[in-house]
């Protein structure tokens, strides 16, 4: 293997080589390879939407070796409300002051019991059904800005996992720091994380926010769509949204670049 430094270096110029986040993470997949893990998962959570409506599963990017039957089972079972990453990047989020950890390694939180019950299923059930004997969550994103986190996987045991973390922990964290860093430098590029708000979306919805992000009246909409109409859906999505006034509404639809998307 190269040396770390010339590795992080190659990584930082093959990921200036591409330009979508897609691309990018397909170069952060052969390094991580490289570095001797198995696959990983990147999600990010916009505060914009975590304000209101907690309730959406976060969607992923992922690896080609990511057991994907694993993203299926989690986002079904809702298990992002008992995700102790979620639970301790949340309160990252809330407390401002206090510093992101450096990464958690689920299997080490899960012996030194600083989980509920909940949260230790979830970790049982990745690893005796989907083979994610150990991962590390490791926070990219500042909790201001909303919850993010690369999550890295391994099969290996657990003697083994912390010779590989001990071997090439700070690579990994240089390489996804830099990962991050450049896929999101623009912030516009985190609106593919709204997915799981838009999809809760009638196509009518998206024609009206649509109407009223270009600055139009809702009198003004036509599109075969009436006033009464537009005016009752609106209040529908607003409702579901948790009683939001129009102009929250609209503070998330441009916070998230859904523009961009619908």
């Amino acid at each position: 293997m190269l040396p770390k430094h010339v590795l992080v270096g190659h990584f930082v110029d093959d990921l200036y080589q591409v330009e979508t986040v897609s691309e990018r993470f397909l170069v952060y997949e052969h390094y991580i390879h490289t570095l001797g893990f198995d696959g990983a998962t990147y999600t990010f959570f916009p505060n914009a939407l975590w304000e209101f409506n907690s309730s959406f599963s976060p969607i992923f990017l992922h690896t080609q070796e990511y057991p994907t039957a694993f993203l299926k089972h989690y986002a079904e079972a809702n298990f992002h409300e008992c995700d102790f990453t979620i639970r301790v990047g949340n309160s990252l989020r809330l407390n401002k002051a206090t510093p992101l950890p450096t990464a958690l390694d689920w299997r080490e939180h899960e012996i030194a019991g600083l989980i509920s019950y909940a949260e230790n299923s979830v970790i049982q059930i990745a690893r005796e059904e989907y083979g994610i004997r150990n991962a590390l969550t490791i926070p990219t994103q500042r909790p201001e800005a909303g919850l993010g986190g690369m999550s890295v996987i391994s099969s290996e045991k657990d003697s083994s996992f912390r010779e590989l973390k001990q071997e090439n922990m700070e690579t990994l964290l240089r390489c996804t720091q830099v990962f991050h860093d450049i896929s999101f430098g623009n912030s516009r590029n985190f609106s593919i994380f709204a997915q799981p708000f838009l999809q809760t979306l009638k196509p009518k919805e998206i024609q009206i926010l649509r109407h009223l992000a270009l600055g139009y009246h809702l009198k003004q909409i036509g599109q075969g769509i009436s006033y009464r109409y537009a005016a009752n859906m609106l209040d529908e999505l607003r409702a579901r949204m948790g009683g939001i006034t129009k102009d929250k509404l609209m503070y998330l639809i441009g916070q998230l670049h859904l523009l961009d998307l619908i």
